[in-house]
């Protein structure tokens, strides 16, 4: 492992207190929604806000505050919060019951009397829009007898059929065939690393042989898969490493997507807190902590090169009126002969970060030409002997990126790393959520354009059911 020194732009003890940006968040005790700041200080970047019965909270984003601020900002600016674009990624809650039962399930499944959603329900969401990813997931979906049936629909309306999965019965490679044959074209697969006693801890059961069944039985039927490994302080970070060089297996180059979910006080994992039984709280990481992981982990990665490259995917997102969150920063690596290599030592992200400097710029100031000269500045940048080796591969991705990121046709030899959260009553940020890429429908919750909005919600919900 390496260990990168911090960056010039880090918070320091004693520095002022600025504020970023104003917007609303919730109190974690009782929910009340709350006039906030983003701010940064000696601890870093930080949410605050102020409930008159529970008084300060506060979710250090970042401990590297003038990094998180000027990522902050540079999304704000270049995304307009008044007008986000429309939905296109949703999630369909098809059960809230599960055949494990993880002490940190976000869906705190098996606890709550909730009916199945039925198919018909599915029918005006597919019907309304078009070229949408539909993941089909919470709690476990693969114990719905027709998921077929969900799967065809899906794709027999043109939509992308992404299936999400604990993948107990993916260790059946029949039943692997038969989803995708029945239409699943990607499947994001629960992998929180190689030590059954880290999987003992979040999972309440020892996963690891099926999981890698799992993963192999894809891998033979040719199904695109990101893995999800969720990381919880002081318990699993070494995985980080591990899953990542797992990722990188030539063998393995059906995993186009490797997504690290920092652990958040959600569902399971909240009302354990709540209630005394554990404090999953001090465990709980922003998509900042991962980043930092990354970096010790993994050597000739660099830090201020995710933060260009984060500031060249939010200048595209805008450009081409695509919706993603703030708390969902990326990295690229590209599998070559000679080894994984990041994004950054085959385009000139220092270049590309001027383009996107001055798009920001023309954005601010209402240019309408800013969408064309950000193309073209961007061409333009990545111009050099070797990007020439991924040109081809970067345009494909960035027309992936307007038709909605179908995993199954992400180039080979790429690796999307994504350091992501989940919202909750610690990080909820009203403008953050305004542009969640993700919406819901759920039996208990209906259409929801921001899966964030809908999280808080259900923690609501959950408060109320077990008072």
């Amino acid at each position: 492992m390496n260990a990168p020194q911090p960056p010039s732009t880090q918070s320091q003890p004693g520095t002022e207190r600025r504020t970023v940006r104003r917007t609303r968040a919730v109190c974690p005790t009782c929910l009340v929604e709350l006039d906030a700041e983003v701010i940064v200080d000696g601890r870093g970047a930080v949410l605050e806000r102020t409930c008159a019965e529970h008084g300060v909270a506060s979710q250090v984003l970042s401990e590297h505050g003038e990094h998180w601020a000027e990522l902050d900002s540079y999304f704000f600016d270049v995304l307009d919060e008044r007008a986000p674009p429309a939905q296109r990624d949703f999630i369909v809650r098809m059960t809230e019951k599960c055949n494990l039962d993880c002490p940190i399930c976000l869906a705190k499944a098996n606890t709550e009397d909730t009916p199945d959603l039925p198919l018909e329900g599915l029918e005006r969401l597919l019907s309304e829009r078009r070229g949408m990813k539909i993941d089909l997931m919470a709690a476990e979906p693969t114990l719905r007898e027709d998921l077929e049936d969900w799967v065809r629909q899906v794709r027999d309306a043109g939509h992308i059929a992404a299936l999400h999965t604990n993948g107990l019965r993916l260790a059946d490679r029949d039943y692997v065939r038969q989803l995708k044959q029945a239409g699943v074209e990607e499947v994001f697969l629960q992998f929180d690393g190689f030590d059954d006693e880290v999987n003992q801890a979040l999972r309440g059961a020892r996963l690891l042989k099926r999981r890698l069944r799992a993963v192999e039985n894809l891998r033979l039927e040719g199904i695109a898969t990101s893995l999800v490994v969720v990381v919880a302080g002081g318990l699993n970070e070494a995985q980080v490493g591990e899953t990542y060089r797992f990722a990188l297996w030539p063998e393995n180059d059906h995993i186009r997507e490797l997504l690290f979910l920092g652990l958040r006080m959600l569902g399971s994992a909240r009302a354990a807190d709540v209630n005394g039984e554990a404090d999953f709280k001090a465990r709980s990481l922003m998509p900042d902590d991962l980043i930092s992981e990354f970096c010790r982990q993994i050597d000739g990665v660099d830090r201020d090169d995710i933060r260009r490259f984060n500031k060249a995917y939010f200048a595209l997102l805008s450009a081409l009126r695509v919706r993603k969150c703030l708390y969902i920063q990326h990295h690229l690596v590209v599998r070559t002969p000679g080894g994984p290599r990041p994004i950054g030592d085959l385009v000139d992200l220092e270049r590309i970060e001027i383009a996107c400097d001055h798009y920001r710029e023309r954005v601010v100031r209402g240019d309408r030409l800013a969408r064309p000269r950000l193309m073209a500045s961007l061409a333009s940048a990545g111009l050099r002997p070797k990007a020439l080796r991924v040109a081809t591969d970067l345009v494909k991705l960035n027309d992936l990126l307007r038709s909605g990121m179908n995993l199954a046709h992400v180039p080979r030899k790429m690796l999307l790393v994504g350091f992501i959260t989940a919202c909750d009553p610690e990080n909820w940020d009203s403008g953050v959520s305004a542009f969640c890429g993700k919406g819901e429908l759920s039996v208990d919750g209906g259409y929801v354009e921001s899966g964030g909005d809908a999280n808080i919600a259900r923690e609501r919900r959950f408060s109320k059911s077990s008072c």
